[in-house]
């Protein structure tokens, strides 16, 4: 039985993350993924301090602590990506914790937990936040919500639409046979709404499931709706920033959600 731990948006809260860690020794899984958000928001601050703010928590804890973790835990994974709350400018970090093997990364990369292929996708449809590193548009032809002269970012914008990115995706491997982990929920569904009840996800992201329909896809960002769904025959998972779900990859289950303190 191959089971995995699936948190997002933990955004740099200790806490959660030692309860990550807890549960996925407790649970005994096979490893753990986290699907973007990662760090804390520097409020009230300029860019340089908020950049350094993240790269700190990142290098201080998030990549000491998983150190010590698979110290102890060498044979759970720790698959991980950016959200879109997070600075671009601080990827080396974590580049520089794959290469010495803490973790691995997932945001357009190829990985295998188990017999299952695992991809990743960090970027999210148009929001009206400021921080754009991490922002494309679904289609050829949208519009971003917020005035692009007040556009903040921390790395060189990439061409492309999330429709295109996820395409390239799909040549990777067979989407049948892959569980996707894409931050921005598909649109329309339970795991997109926000406080104010308005569907906020992304199109192309549902387009591509309903397509293409994956073994599984996981999502995030919108923190106020957690749930699970059925698209087709694939089903689609957002736990939430409150909670973190154990996943039976053989059944394509969801085995238990508990709650993060």
């Amino acid at each position: 039985m191959i089971r995995v731990l699936y948190a997002t948006d933990l955004h740099g809260r200790e806490e959660h993350y030692e309860s990550v860690l807890e549960a996925a020794v407790k649970e005994k899984v096979n490893a753990i993924i986290i699907g973007g958000d990662i760090a804390p928001r520097a409020s009230k601050a300029n860019l340089d301090f908020a950049v350094k703010f993240q790269r700190d928590f990142i290098e201080k804890f998030i990549i000491k602590k998983f150190k010590e973790f698979k110290s102890k835990n060498k044979d759970i994974d720790i698959l991980m990506m950016m959200g879109n709350d997070d600075f671009m400018a601080n990827m080396d970090a974590l580049e520089k914790a794959e290469k010495e093997g803490i973790l691995k990364i997932i945001h357009n990369k190829l990985n295998k937990v188990g017999d299952k292929f695992i991809i990743g996708y960090s970027f999210v449809s148009p929001m009206p936040f400021l921080l754009k590193d991490w922002e494309k548009v679904d289609f050829k032809g949208d519009k971003q919500i917020t005035e692009p002269k007040y556009d903040v970012r921390t790395a060189p914008k990439e061409k492309g639409t999330i429709e295109e990115d996820l395409n390239k995706l799909k040549k990777m491997a067979d989407a049948k046979k892959t569980i996707y982990v894409i931050h921005a929920p598909p649109y329309n569904t339970e795991l997109d709404i926000t406080s104010l009840g308005e569907h906020v996800g992304s199109k192309a992201v549902r387009k591509f499931i309903e397509k293409e329909q994956p073994l599984m896809t996981l999502h995030g960002h919108i923190h106020e709706s957690a749930g699970k769904e059925g698209i087709g025959k694939t089903i689609a998972i957002n736990p939430g920033n409150e909670h973190l779900v154990i996943i039976d990859l053989d059944k394509l289950k969801v085995e238990k959600v508990i709650e993060i303190k």
